[in-house]
């Protein structure tokens, strides 16, 4: 999360699909893909904040339909996947990564990346914006939930939180006991990732390598520009502190014109 969301293009191809969990340098491997294919990349944060409601409820929708357990929900899954990610060159991040099982079926020729990190070092980057204990975790979802009420898209925002908590997510990070992020998770999701891709399809790779580990994997020439370096966590806090000040604002405004109203409505009260 962290960039702008990108536009789909009816002629891009899906070539790649980064698999690998957030804060992993999802941010700057979206970037140089888009560098190295030359068309737009889906960065899965990015597009839930800036792809526009329409967007945010279909992947509502989709989440809504796992853990599969019938033929109808695979067609709902597989049908929703194929139309959110179409137009893109590549795909990364959140939510499409727990959906890999599905998309190696649905793009039999792209080739899976998987992001990789420091076991420990991922788990420090998440734990200070992990709640600790369900407790917590509902409580910080309402907070979120009332401030973000009034902003388009956003507002679909827990809906969008359970489907995933209660669908997916949880079907995969869950199953050991767990009902909030654990350190185990990143390790639940190696395990995942290497269980359903085909290892002729699957590569991993570490952002700090740069350019010449990726290209090699691309089959492609190394570009004559810096590498990309975007901070996961960095650009995710900017993206929720935004959020949360358009929020605030957006319920300041609103109090404000209830104020008018009511001072307008005593006003006339008084008069008569």
């Amino acid at each position: 999360m962290g960039q702008e969301a990108s536009k789909p293009d009816p002629n891009a191809r899906l070539q790649v699909i980064g698999c690998g969990m957030s804060r992993t340098g999802t941010a700057s491997f979206s970037r140089a893909l888009e560098i190295l294919l030359g068309g737009p990349v889906y960065h899965g944060g990015s597009q839930l904040v800036g792809a526009g409601e329409d967007h945010i409820r279909a992947w509502i929708h989709l989440c809504k339909h796992t853990p599969i357990e019938t033929e109808s929900d695979k067609k709902v899954v597989l049908h929703g996947l194929k139309n959110l990610l179409s137009g893109y060159t590549a795909v990364t991040d959140m939510p499409p990564i727990l959906f890999t099982e599905e998309l190696v079926e649905l793009f039999p020729d792209a080739k899976f990346i998987c992001t990789t990190r420091d076991p420990e070092s991922w788990w420090k980057s998440m734990e200070r914006i992990a709640a600790k204990t369900d407790t917590e975790a509902d409580r910080n979802d309402r907070v979120l939930a009332f401030l973000l009420a009034l902003l388009p898209t956003m507002r679909y925002w827990k809906a969008f939180s359970d489907a995933l908590r209660y669908g997916r997510f949880g079907e995969l990070f869950y199953r050991s006991g767990h009902n909030h992020p654990h350190p185990g998770q990143y390790n639940e999701h190696m395990e995942y990732v290497k269980r359903v891709v085909p290892p002729e399809r699957l590569w991993f790779y570490d952002v700090k390598e740069g350019w010449e580990p990726l290209c090699k994997i691309l089959d492609c020439d190394v570009p004559n520009v810096p590498f990309p370096r975007v901070n996961d966590a960095e650009a995710t806090d900017r993206i929720i502190q935004a959020q949360v000040q358009r929020g605030i604002l957006a319920w300041t405004g609103a109090s404000a014109a209830v104020a008018v109203m009511g001072f307008g409505m005593w006003r006339m009260w008084l008069a008569r």
